[in-house]
């Protein structure tokens, strides 16, 4: 494992902040702790450090769904826009 999840409740909703280095073998824990999180409407990347296409792919994919991605490096809005690869 080398991300690490916490949830805050707001009354707007759930936000999950996302720590470390994003990789194939943390999406899955990614993605259950999206499912898990009520109203989920905020992924706070400030402390994400890196991502592998994989990571990308799911951060994306939140997006895409309607989950606002805050507060994420340069580098990694870079990476995540569609045409980056």
């Amino acid at each position: 494992m080398t991300i690490h999840v916490s949830e805050t409740k707001h009354p707007r909703g759930t936000v999950l902040k996302v720590d470390g280095h994003l990789k194939a073998g943390d999406v899955a824990e990614l993605t259950k702790a999206c499912r898990l999180a009520n109203d989920l409407n905020v992924l706070d990347l400030s402390d994400l450090q890196s991502a592998d296409k994989a990571g990308l792919e799911i951060l994306r994919e939140l997006a895409c769904r309607g989950v606002q991605v805050r507060n994420a490096s340069p580098y990694i809005e870079l990476l995540m826009k569609p045409n980056s690869h």
